[in-house]
């Protein structure tokens, strides 16, 4: 292959692996993406998903109801009950901030004085969802946030599974 081609086919696989969407895993560390669970009581979960940067609010609370599932299905629960959720916007200002300045000049044949103010930066808002989760005899079969594992799991499938890492 020639090098401007291999080059090309390169960059065409790095661009296509960057625009694979949200990626539905485990978080590695505590601050990165993905998702965690946490065992509270002998009948209730804390399952949380946390999107990268650009992650729909939405992706991450669908991401986060399908881990709530896996979680009810893996403790052999057919259903589980939201006991609570918060879904919150997680925000990052970078590049600088508000500043201010005052400055003097002369120079022949006059002099002034000059004040600035800006603003700077940017900012970037990712999205994290929180549910605590009851399993065990003590859900209803059917109330408000209560759902059937295996038919949420089958509804949201194709949607995580189009933003699984590979």
């Amino acid at each position: 292959m020639k090098p401007k081609l291999l080059s090309i086919v390169l960059c065409s696989a790095l661009l296509a692996a960057c625009a694979s969407g949200p990626a539905y895993r485990a978080a590695p560390t505590a601050d990165s993406y993905g998702y965690r669970d946490t065992q509270l009581t002998a009948d209730r979960y804390r399952v949380s998903f946390s999107g990268d940067y650009g992650t729909a609010r939405e992706t991450v609370e669908n991401f986060a109801l399908f881990r709530a599932a896996n979680v009810a299905v893996e403790h052999g629960a057919t259903r589980f009950r939201i006991v609570s959720r918060d879904t919150s916007p997680v925000t990052s200002n970078y590049g600088g901030g508000p500043s201010t300045s005052i400055g003097y000049g002369w120079g022949y044949p006059a002099w002034g004085t000059s004040i600035g103010y800006s603003t700077g930066g940017s900012s970037r808002t990712r999205y994290e969802t929180v549910l605590e989760i009851q399993l065990g005899a003590e859900v209803p079969e059917q109330g408000a946030e209560v759902y059937d594992a295996n038919e949420l799991k089958r509804n949201l499938s194709a949607a995580v599974a189009a933003g699984e890492q590979r």
